[in-house]
């Protein structure tokens, strides 16, 4: 008896190991040929050398993007024990896939319910369609223009007072004030969380979350079997510690939009058209949207949303494109000559300290180093990872219910046949007219595509042209020759440390 028992767990564990993940891998093996890669791992040792190169590593994906150079496939399949994960890099097939966002989940990197699963980049549906709507017109073009003098005078005021060589941490700074006034204007600056800058702290607490995922085999363990339930289970005290901040981060932003709804309560009872004149505000869209509901006896907003939806676009609008520019400012150092041509572009066009539109569609130059740095070291690169809810066909290739799916639409920009000399940092090349070779608009997108691309495109773009260039004009930018520079992930993949370059007054 006991021998057919440890029979049948063995051939229950072969199936659910081997056969389970390794059957549909062959399959796709024999159908696309060359064209696909497989790693079989029997017990998910892909992971656990992507969490060791997380700590020896120079550069976390350099070994993913050697892969591709080396055999350019279409698709590479792998597993985690029985999980299987498709990751496409062909612009006809992952084309398709980002236009029908509706067959994917977004795999919460996280994993938690509380902080930004109800936000604009995880929510899914009609909720995610509502959510769109409801923020796009703040983050139209024409809306942005009008925030162009504050986003100026917020980088003057901090380059004024920078201090320290923690770079990062001073553009977070300036990305999160700006955000800051976007969602509360000036009555909510100065707030502090555990001792810190609201935008300092949501930022440092989700990375510290996102990372946790790479340096815990622990946490990742948990995390896959009990999904957003591990973080209770048996935590560890780093978890406890990031629980609590989590709460305390909750609390304050929860004070914050009790106090803006009275304001705006009190508003709407004594003049309607005044109301009406802040509707620019992102948190006052979604504090109306939810009175609106609330009075209308309906849940289509609530507090929770609210704040998670503040917290994912506060994240967003703070350490993306503050790792944006914190990329290029390392690639302006590690090219003088580079740095002198754009500063001059911006000593000649921009004569005054405001750079507003007018002179921010100039820096013809600047824009084509933005470009570059994002086809170069894209803090986007393999940022989310999709959960396959639908069983369903790209093309010629069948993807499962329960796959795991990556889009690797970064590797197009490795290739000759796209980018001349790819090798090379050049930012020239986007000031040609054709820039991309064989360009069918899914070769270069460092805002993703489709209809879930990146809703903060244009501002992120306009915030960085504006802080590089107020930064261009009062310092020289030089690489720290006293630390070990590393690109790591945290929530994105970024440069590491934070103090990678120095900013020495002209």
């Amino acid at each position: 008896m006991i021998i057919q028992i440890i029979l049948a767990l063995f051939l229950f564990m072969f199936y659910l190991l081997v056969v389970k993940p390794l059957v549909p891998m062959i399959k796709l093996k024999i159908q696309f040929g060359d064209d696909c890669l497989i790693r079989y791992h029997l017990f998910g040792g892909e992971l656990w050398q992507a969490l060791k190169e997380m700590k020896t590593s120079k550069d976390l994906f350099k070994s993913h993007r050697d892969l591709y150079l080396k055999h350019p496939y279409k698709i590479l399949v792998s597993n985690f024990l029985w999980k299987v994960r498709i990751a496409v890099a062909d612009p006809e097939y992952y084309k398709l896939m980002l236009l029908n966002h509706q067959y994917y989940t977004k795999i919460n990197i996280i994993n938690h319910d509380n902080v930004i699963k109800k936000g604009l980049v995880f929510s899914m549906g009609e909720k995610w369609k509502s959510q769109r709507q409801l923020l796009s017109e703040s983050f139209e073009y024409d809306q942005l223009k009008s925030r162009l003098p504050m986003i100026n005078e917020v980088c003057l005021e901090k380059i004024n007072q920078i201090s320290g060589d923690n770079v990062l941490q001073f553009l977070e700074l300036i990305t999160g004030q700006i955000v800051i006034r976007s969602f509360f204007g000036k009555s909510a600056e100065g707030v502090k969380i555990n001792n810190k800058e609201i935008q300092i702290e949501i930022a440092d607490l989700l990375n510290d979350m996102g990372e946790l995922r790479f340096k815990s085999k622990y946490f990742f363990i948990k995390s896959f079997f009990l999904g957003t339930k591990g973080w209770n289970f048996f935590p560890t005290q780093n978890e406890k510690q990031l629980l609590q901040r989590v709460s305390e981060m909750r609390l304050a932003i929860e004070k914050l939009i009790q106090k803006r709804i009275v304001e705006i309560e009190i508003k709407m009872d004594e003049n309607e058209n005044d109301i009406k004149s802040r509707e620019t505000d992102f948190l006052d869209v979604l504090i109306k949207e939810y009175l609106k509901s609330k009075q209308q006896g309906s849940q289509k907003i609530t507090i929770d949303e609210i704040i998670q939806q503040f917290t994912t676009l506060f994240f967003a609008g703070t350490d993306t494109t503050a790792v944006l520019s914190y990329h290029c400012l390392y690639f302006l150092a590690q090219n003088p000559e580079i740095q002198q041509e754009i500063r001059e572009e911006v000593l000649t066009i921009c004569k005054n300290d405001s750079v507003l539109d007018d002179k921010i569609k100039q820096l013809h130059k600047l824009s084509a180093f933005i470009n570059e740095v994002l086809r170069v070291k894209n803090p986007a690169v393999r940022l989310l990872i999709r959960q396959c809810n639908q069983t369903h066909k790209v093309k010629d290739l069948t993807i499962q219910k329960g796959w795991n799916v990556i889009i690797d639409y970064q590797f197009q920009s490795l290739l000759s046949k796209h980018f001349s000399n790819p090798e090379k940092f050049d930012y020239k090349r986007w000031l040609e007219t054709e820039p991309i070779k064989e360009n069918h608009q899914f070769v270069y997108l460092p805002f993703s595509s489709g209809p879930r691309n990146c809703i903060g495109q244009h501002m992120a773009q306009m915030e960085a042209k504006i802080i590089l260039s107020q930064i261009l004009r009062k310092f020289q930018i030089i690489i720290n020759q006293d630390v070990n520079i590393r690109w790591a992930a945290r929530f994105l993949y970024q440069l590491q440390p934070e103090n990678c370059v120095k900013l020495q007054k002209l």
